[in-house]
């Protein structure tokens, strides 16, 4: 998982907290300070017991006695797990130690019983995760796996499963994956109505300037700074309250990714023309992947996101979507479309070679592709992707074999355009 926490100081309101006996030396008192502490060798057994939740500040311990060497001190109401017990202490893991912490300050918790994880099942990561090369707590960590990435699990061992992430193969604790899906491939089974850009948000806005910024914070580091007029961005309430409304600035969800923005970018309507123009794909292709010039970009008409994609790429579009919705009664889920030479960069930085194309070379740098939501029926088993898969090239739309189920590089939602 992440960093180890960092040894605390008891403050005096957390000292008033504490128990005024100090029970087998193990609770701290307002005087304690953070002591330096051996890694110990030990590890607790695989198999855990219990899921507890401390009762006050403890001093970890390296041996089950009040005499025992202090390791670090374990906060008021965190979260352990107990490997074993001895005379009245626990063994639990903190900090990147394990130790001995008193019994008498930790309470039990309910902890929520996940299925056991086999090879070839689909996990969901619960946390940020380390992926380690071996199949322990100690070895040496490769890569951070992202919280809620989709991994498949090539091994299982002792609590441990092995997972590929971003082209690296490692070990992660098996606790910490959901199983979502007992099948092969890169399916992700989410919500109907969600979408990377959308996430579930239902405040929308359009951006009515010419290379609109996606800030990381207020006035601070810019993480887009070139989207384009009309592309829709939805606002997330909840983010903008958990971090600090600003005057002239909300947080938002846009190119599948998430930022503050400022409100004069902003508008309630689109005015994005719908049709197609003279442009031909030909012209299109020849502009710099990412930078393809506003006047060359169409709103999708049928599409409430009213998305940006490449003009000559849309009257096929048209097409494609009016026999889709004959057979299914609605139209087609457009999730994402055109996306910027930056927003690129961003995909690739956070998502890696196996996820994003490398800048510079995805179509959805000219406004020639499409993503469709990563929901079952758009899966790769999905009813909606069975029937695209056949009838999309009768419209000059394709999905290439590279992302097929199977590849490293599989993706059920992705279509290019093939026209002129």
């Amino acid at each position: 998982m992440g960093a180890a926490l960092v040894l605390a100081t008891l403050s005096p309101a957390q000292a008033q907290q504490a128990p005024s006996a100090v029970m087998q030396g193990s609770v701290v008192s307002a005087a304690a300070t953070s002591h330096p502490a051996a890694r110990l060798p030990g590890k607790i057994s695989a198999a855990a017991v219990k899921a507890v939740q401390t009762t006050a500040n403890l001093n970890l311990r390296a041996k089950p006695a009040s005499s025992g060497r202090k390791l670090a001190l374990i906060p008021k109401g965190t979260k352990l797990t107990v490997g074993s017990t001895k005379s009245g202490w626990s063994q639990v893991r903190y900090a990147g130690k394990t130790g001995w912490a008193s019994s008498t300050y930790l309470r039990s918790v309910p902890t929520k019983t996940l299925p056991a994880t086999k090879r070839g099942d689909l996990g969901k990561s619960t946390v940020a995760l380390k992926l380690r090369r071996q199949a322990n707590t100690t070895s040496k960590a490769l890569a951070t796996v992202p919280k809620a990435g989709i991994y498949t699990v090539n091994k299982v061992s002792a609590g441990f499963s092995q997972i590929t992430s971003r082209g690296k193969t490692g070990w992660v604790q098996s606790r910490y994956l959901k199983v979502v899906a007992k099948k092969p491939g890169r399916e992700i089974y989410i919500d109907k109505k969600y979408t990377s850009n959308r996430a579930g948000l239902t405040d929308r806005y359009w951006t009515n300037v010419s290379g609109s910024a996606l800030y990381e914070s207020v006035e601070g580091k810019i993480r887009i700074g070139d989207i384009p007029r009309n592309s829709v961005v939805y606002r997330d309430m909840k983010m903008e309250k958990t971090a600090g409304s600003v005057k002239g600035w909300i947080f938002v969800r846009t190119q599948g990714m998430s930022g503050w923005m400022k409100t004069s970018q902003l508008a309630r309507k689109t005015t994005a023309t719908t049709k197609p123009g003279k442009y031909s794909a030909k012209t299109v292709l020849a502009q710099k992947n990412g930078k393809v010039p506003e006047r060359m970009l169409v709103a999708i008409g049928w599409d409430q996101e009213k998305t940006l994609i490449a003009a000559p790429a849309v009257k096929d579009l048209n097409r494609l979507n009016a026999a889709f919705k004959k057979k299914f009664g609605h139209n087609l889920d457009i999730d994402l479309a055109y996306r910027t030479r930056a927003t690129q960069d961003a995909y690739w930085v956070e998502l890696g070679p196996y996820v994003a194309a490398r800048p510079g070379t995805s179509n959805h740098g000219w406004g020639t592709a499409i993503d469709v939501p990563e929901t079952y029926n758009y899966s790769f088993r999905g009813k909606y992707h069975k029937w695209l898969k056949v009838n999309s090239k009768k419209f000059n739309w394709v999905h290439r074999k590279i992302l097929e189920e199977g590849s490293p590089y599989a993706e059920a939602w992705h279509f290019d355009y093939v026209g002129k």
